[in-house]
């Protein structure tokens, strides 16, 4: 289970990184639009996030040393996460979005791995 957890993490990880190096790519565009793989991306990366917190569940009951997630933190990060999918989802069948649309969601990605890495 242990190999299977850090598996997820770097999935989870390289899914979000993916996610905010496409929309910067879109950056350097004139025309800016959201691109199909930031909705996988984000999808992925909750579905993975998911599954880490269920196998952690999992790790603790069998085993008390291991301690479980701090929920209060991957509820704030699913939130964050349901509002850029949300915009996506929104902003993804016109042929471009305002830089406001693009630099929220640029915004929200990296609040999104911020959050992640500081909140221990």
């Amino acid at each position: 289970m242990k190999t299977t957890y850090s598996i997820l993490i770097v999935l989870h990880v390289l899914t979000v990184l993916g996610m905010i190096g496409l929309l910067l790519a879109e950056g350097r565009k004139a025309v800016k639009k959201v691109p199909n793989g930031v909705i996988h991306a984000g999808l992925t990366a909750m579905v993975l996030g998911i599954a880490m917190i269920v196998i952690n569940a999992m790790r603790h009951n069998s085993d008390n040393t291991i301690a479980l997630l701090n929920h209060t933190k991957f509820g704030i990060k699913f939130v964050v996460l349901a509002a850029i999918l949300g915009i996506a989802f929104r902003d993804s069948k016109k042929s471009s979005i305002s830089k406001n649309s693009w630099m929220t969601l640029v915004g929200l990605s990296v609040l999104n791995f911020i959050i992640a890495g500081a909140w221990q």
